[in-house]
């Protein structure tokens, strides 16, 4: 038999056996590495741009349509993403396994190139390169970090939002109560998150635990939960009230005991006044101003995944509306 080594033969000339194991390794770790393995680069291209097109698509269309569409589009995303992977998996072991022992290896067969491709690829994907603010034109991811929107919106949710802003409309189609992402007026870099309580030209009036908006009392009654009832996420300590907006009802929280100040503002033009949920627990408005209208860059739409930060899945909160 006679042995091939880099003194006597090309590298086109080198031959090796295709190891089933390594293609699906390959594949495991880049999506389409091992048809390139098997020496089938189109292929291999054609998964790995499958991989990231059809989950991307489905991502971007899920804020197009009401509630219900957004968790069916969310579902198809995840089941192309998971398909396509298992599927060049897959197929990446079976071509292996087909293929004669004989096989000619071509000048990317090389495992450095293995190597940088799985690092510059991945961090192409999953790294700082690519502006996702940029890219992802309707729909965009965020994990909530703090607790400042408790309890609509728990530190270690990931929230769906939507990118279409009208801005040709008045107000640019905003609604007093809606969550809003927008750029933090200290620092353009950072987004945060909040609730629309005013919009340009009304009067904001905060006295203690009461909100007021162009003289109309927003707060209501006390939850019922304070006399003992189930809900986890109101702690000891806290109280809780609905308020009701041009959106909808939801439920803010204040601490007993704590001291607040009164406040009575108007909204300039081209601003709003937002407020966290859980009102002794947000930087808001009421420390740093008025938000510019036109740094407001997405809608908070729902929350599509939850992981609690002492650990676990919060199964309950998956799908819920914002």
């Amino acid at each position: 038999m006679h042995l091939y080594s880099l003194d006597d033969q090309s590298g086109s000339d080198l031959k090796g056996e295709r190891k089933p194991l390594f293609a699906l390794a390959l594949s495991f770790l880049l999506t389409g590495l091992g048809q390139l393995y098997n020496g089938k680069p189109r292929k291999g291209i054609l998964f790995f741009v499958a991989s990231l097109i059809l989950p991307f698509l489905f991502f971007q269309l899920s804020v197009v349509g009401p509630n219900l569409i957004l968790i069916v589009f969310l579902v198809l995303s995840l089941a192309s993403d998971i398909g396509i992977f298992i599927w060049a998996a897959r197929d990446a072991w079976k071509q292996a396994k087909r293929m004669e022992k004989n096989y000619k290896l071509r000048v990317y067969n090389r495992l450095y190139v293995y190597i940088l491709l799985i690092i510059v690829l991945n961090l192409f994907i999953f790294g700082p390169i690519v502006n996702r603010q940029k890219i992802f034109f309707f729909a965009l991811p965020y994990r909530m970090q703090t607790g400042s929107m408790a309890p609509t919106i728990l530190p270690g949710d990931l929230i769906m939002v939507d990118k279409r802003i009208d801005r040709a409309a008045k107000n640019r189609g905003l609604k007093r109560g809606e969550l809003v992402v927008f750029k933090y007026p200290r620092d353009k870099h950072l987004n945060f998150i909040k609730r629309i309580v005013g919009l340009p030209g009304d009067k904001i009036e905060l006295r203690g635990m009461e909100l007021y908006v162009n003289g109309i009392e927003w707060t209501a009654q006390a939850m019922p939960q304070l006399e003992g009832g189930g809900d986890e996420n109101i702690k000891e300590g806290m109280i809780a009230f609905y308020e009701k907006g041009d959106s909808g009802t939801y439920r803010v929280f204040y601490l007993q005991g704590a001291e607040r100040k009164d406040l009575s503002v108007s909204v300039p033009e081209g601003c709003c006044f937002v407020l966290g949920d859980n009102r002794d627990n947000s930087a808001d408005s009421r420390h740093w101003g008025f938000v510019p209208l036109i740094d407001i860059v997405s809608k908070a739409r729902l929350v599509y995944f939850s992981i609690d930060p002492e650990g676990g899945v919060r199964w309950g909160r998956i799908g819920k509306p914002l």
